[in-house]
């Protein structure tokens, strides 16, 4: 697992790490006094893996001269509740390296080091939790799962998921209801007709059309300017004239699709 900084690949904390970090933390936060656990009895895991040096620039306690790995590495990795990371990560000048390394120490000493089925799959939980999202290069604007917001200007993140979705922002065509919806309905009218196609020559495939957007407009259609809204509806139209289906209607004096203005408006579109 990897996360890609500036260029540079970053190492995740691997499971081996987590697996004892896990079995040393006693099924606890590691804060003084705290007793809220690193997985509640239903199995859900709620604590959060804190790095004692930060893993990039500018973030709490970094070390520059510190390796990827060796942020990485159980020796500079701690289970603690949201709160306390959270408390930590603030207020830096209380909670130096070497106080976090002090409370790591007096934490883990009396742990276990058994690494029993439960704590591979609390590990493995830790890990996904960690990497659902990394977000690196703190500068920008972008918000993700607001009303907590993540500054970036470059973002590269790895995912447990196979596809992510990111939301047009505002200005866009993705993010105007109406006309990411007239869009979408002449790409399906495309589809419709290419797919119909009675001579048996075209050689339809679904992303055909979306290939041709997005080499036309040198990026995904949704995430382009509203300016280019008229551009963009001109070269689909063209595109659904052109198909067989499209030239016999056009000879029959047929319409081949509704013009934007004759779109049914869903209540809050506009």
């Amino acid at each position: 697992m990897e996360i890609i900084s500036r260029g540079f690949a970053v190492t995740a904390p691997t499971l081996p790490a987590l697996k004892a970090l896990f079995a040393k933390s006693r099924n606890l936060c590691a804060f003084p006094g705290c007793a809220a656990p690193v997985v509640e009895e239903s199995g859900t895991v709620t604590a959060e893996i804190c790095h004692i040096r930060a893993l990039n620039t500018g973030g709490p306690r970094y070390e520059k001269s510190q390796s990827p790995e060796k942020r990485n590495a159980a020796s500079n990795l701690i289970l603690m509740c949201g709160r306390h990371h959270k408390i930590i990560d603030t207020e830096t000048r209380k909670y130096t390296a070497d106080v976090l390394l002090a409370m790591k120490l007096q934490h883990e000493e009396r742990g276990v080091t058994e690494i029993s089925p439960q704590v591979t799959r609390v590990a493995e939980q830790l890990l996904a939790n960690y990497t659902r999202i990394s977000v690196v290069n703190n500068k920008g604007n972008i918000a993700i799962h607001s009303p907590g917001a993540v500054q970036a200007n470059t973002i590269n993140f790895t995912t447990t998921r196979q596809k992510v979705s990111v939301a047009p922002p505002a200005g866009t065509i993705g993010a105007s209801a109406s006309m990411s919806s007239y869009c979408s309905y002449l790409i399906d009218r495309y589809q419709q007709y290419q797919k119909g196609d009675p001579t048996g020559k075209t050689d339809f495939k679904y992303q055909a059309i979306h290939l041709a957007l997005k080499r036309q407009f040198k990026g995904p259609w949704k995430l382009l300017d509203e300016a280019f809204f008229t551009d963009l509806v001109a070269f689909l139209q063209a595109r659904i004239d052109a198909t067989f289906i499209g030239r016999l209607n056009r000879s029959k004096g047929i319409r081949n699709y509704h013009s934007f203005d004759e779109m049914p408006r869903k209540p809050g579109m506009s």
